[in-house]
């Protein structure tokens, strides 16, 4: 996903031990073990890898949403429309703003209608390392640190209903929302729900989790591959300045996007076999929020699970072959400082003389890794990286400080390990690391 929206979810995610299916059946409740021991968190203690299959147990659907929710669960915003509306009309989120609309002949207000575009899911396989702090692991998205090889997709929810999806600014009062202090903003619970079945059998093999959106309007509805579109009558994959994490919803004619590299949006299949299988995603998952059709909430995509080649080898202290530059590179990299801290205090280090703390010559990057991951750290599995330190006036481009320093939250080992190199491979530059005072 976008770096401006980190993802903040509040997730269970479990790979299920072995278990007797029809032991399991009678034990499950909703979609968890119900005869085992619960973690602080109230999952399932996880098992990489499986095992037999677990039938998959009917979702707990409530039919529409409870007026305790927050929700207008007819509707109609009555108290949002002034002048009043008359009561042939329902006041309804429209395109971003209140509007009285008439009520159809039923006498019901319009409602929106979200559903999930299967054509744009595309999964696919991704190693990924998961340090002991990595929000990853603390909100649950994957079992256990270290090495994990993730199924990855995206997750587009149009609405085209007749009314916006409004769900409102979220509050610590709400039961709907979850604030995720490790991303630092509100989540919409119970929105998503991932899962990988067999695909003979259809039962669960790795139950993803319950992932909780922050909804907005992200692009139009609808909108070709490429974003862009050559039929006039068909608009672009426009971005739109709708509703956003602070006041959210989904407008009619609009959609929510999930991209793929967001963090969380997939399902850690670590230790399974290759075969076939099938993703399935759920949304909506408690019909907490008022639809015209739920039946359009699910859809299910064939997936093939090839040989664990395992993660590919990383030396980042090796030569790069051709000029390179920026921090996502894996070569180039020198290992200039180890340090030890308490775990959960706050580090502040760097090369910048302007900061106050260390020196450097040219222009520099700097990625920080748990030592343990030695010299396979890379951009993605860093607790923190750096390309130029903010701090003010410096020696390069015009004046501007290229030198290096980044601020992070110690990690539980207590140790980590800082990789420098020059932003462009081409160039020389050096970073000479100290702690700030």
């Amino acid at each position: 996903m976008l770096a401006f929206r980190p993802l903040a979810l509040s997730i269970a995610l479990v790979l299920l031990a072995a278990c007797d299916a029809e032991g399991a059946a009678a034990e499950r409740d909703g979609g968890m073990d119900a005869g085992a021991t619960r973690d602080a968190g109230g999952r399932p203690p996880p098992v990489d890898g499986g095992g037999a299959c677990v039938p998959p147990a009917a979702p707990s659907v409530h039919e529409g949403c409870n007026p305790e929710n927050g929700f207008e669960c007819d509707g109609d915003y009555d108290a949002r429309c002034n002048p009043a509306c008359p009561d042939t009309h329902c006041c309804s989120p429209q395109e971003g703003r209140f509007q009285c609309v008439p009520r159809d002949e039923s006498g019901d207000c319009p409602a929106a209608d979200l559903w999930v575009d299967d054509a744009r899911i595309a999964p696919y396989f991704e190693y990924r390392y998961i340090g002991p702090s990595d929000c990853a692991l603390v909100e649950g998205c994957v079992v256990a640190p270290g090495m994990r090889r993730l199924l990855r997709f995206d997750a587009w929810t149009p609405n085209t209903g007749g009314a916006d999806m409004y769900l409102g600014v979220p509050t610590a009062s709400s039961p709907n929302f979850e604030y995720s202090s490790c991303h630092r903003h509100y989540h919409f619970e119970t929105y998503a729900a991932y899962e990988l079945l067999d695909a003979e059998d259809d039962c669960v093999v790795a139950e993803g989790h319950k992932q909780a959106f922050c909804l907005l309007d992200y692009y139009t509805y609808p909108c070709d591959e490429d974003d862009t579109n050559p039929d006039p009558d068909v608009p672009d994959c426009r971005r739109l300045s709708g509703y956003t994490c602070l006041n959210q919803g989904i407008r009619r004619g609009a959609q929510d996007v999930y991209e793929a590299d967001i963090d969380c949006q997939w399902v850690d299949v670590t230790g399974l076999p290759p075969g076939d299988y099938r993703l399935r995603v759920r949304i909506n998952t408690d019909h907490l929020l008022r639809e015209s059709d739920y039946g359009n909430n699910e859809v299910t995509v064939p997936v093939t699970i090839p040989e664990d080649p395992g993660p590919p080898p990383t030396d980042i202290s090796t030569p790069c072959e051709d000029e390179t530059l920026g921090l996502d590179r894996t070569c180039g990299f020198t290992r200039s400082y180890d340090g030890e801290c308490e775990p959960g205090t706050t580090v502040t280090l760097g090369c910048s003389a302007t900061c106050g703390y260390g020196e450097c010559s040219g222009d520099t990057i700097l990625m920080v890794c748990e030592t343990a991951l030695g010299s396979s750290c890379t951009s993605a599995a860093a607790i923190a990286t750096n390309d130029a330190s903010g701090c003010g006036a410096g020696a390069c481009r015009g004046g501007a400080d290229c030198c290096s320093s980044a601020t992070f939250e110690c990690p539980t080992t207590g140790s980590y390990t800082v990789w420098t190199g020059p932003r462009d491979t081409s160039r020389n530059a050096t970073c000479e690391i100290a702690l700030a005072p």
